[in-house]
């Protein structure tokens, strides 16, 4: 497969992976745009070929965050996670809640309720903006299974703190199930096959409750505890 390393996709071409996507070339705040090659969201990448890897590597990856928990990692690790030239970090992003799939079906499970409980975990997003914080030169790759509901809460937290459009960062997320639905086995079953879809009205919910709560999402990272100076320099690696 010929690529470009040095050029701007908004959904990268991979051999053995089908959900890498930029955060680059979003309208964001006071006409400004969201830079690319500063964060990518991705599925998980254990199958990724070595030419997928190199690829990335040239894109500019630097630093991986894993959002899943050790038990995905286990079964499914992460290509960079011993790589010499990346930083990884395994920083679990979920909520005991949902951890027992058998329990979430006993109880059921709405999963705009999840969003907005991970969006609620400041701990954890605390110490992932930490992380990236202390990681701002070059690519930032984040995942969690499917890239889809832990990655999309993340992209939702840092395309909404740039000033981009609710309505992008909707259809980013929405977009994750056309580019999953033909190509990767997510194994929900069981009555939870809903799941496996990335309704736009579940991300909402999630992107008003900061909005309603917070007032706006500046406030939120206030409360989750960063400082104004280390917002600043969040913003400032992801607009021009």
């Amino acid at each position: 497969m010929k690529r470009n390393a040095h050029l701007n996709y908004n959904t990268l071409p991979m051999e053995n992976a089908f959900n890498v996507r930029e955060l680059g070339g979003y309208a964001a705040r006071k006409g400004s745009v969201t830079k690319y090659h500063e964060f990518l969201r991705t599925e998980n990448l254990t199958e990724i070929t070595e030419g997928d890897q190199e690829f990335l590597l040239h894109y500019g990856l630097k630093a991986a965050i894993d959002l899943r928990g050790r038990e995905e990692t286990l079964i499914y690790p992460n290509p960079f996670r011993d790589h010499p030239e990346v930083k990884y970090i395994n920083l679990p992003f979920i909520t005991e809640s949902v951890l027992d799939m058998r329990q979430v079906k006993e109880k059921g499970f709405r999963p705009e309720e999840f969003y907005i409980n991970l969006v609620e975990y400041k701990e954890m997003v605390l110490e992932i903006f930490h992380f990236i914080l202390d990681n701002l030169d070059g690519c930032i790759l984040f995942h969690c299974q499917a890239g889809k509901d832990r990655t999309g809460i993340l992209a939702m937290l840092l395309l909404g703190l740039c000033g981009v459009s609710k309505e992008d960062i909707l259809a980013n997320y929405q977009v994750s199930h056309t580019y999953l639905k033909d190509h990767v086995e997510l194994h929900i079953h069981d009555g939870l096959e809903e799941l496996e879809y990335s309704r736009p009205e579940w991300m909402e919910a999630a992107y008003d409750h900061v909005l309603d709560k917070y007032g706006t999402f500046r406030a939120y990272f206030l409360a989750v505890g960063l400082t104004k100076k280390e917002i600043r320099k969040i913003r400032q690696k992801m607009i021009v």
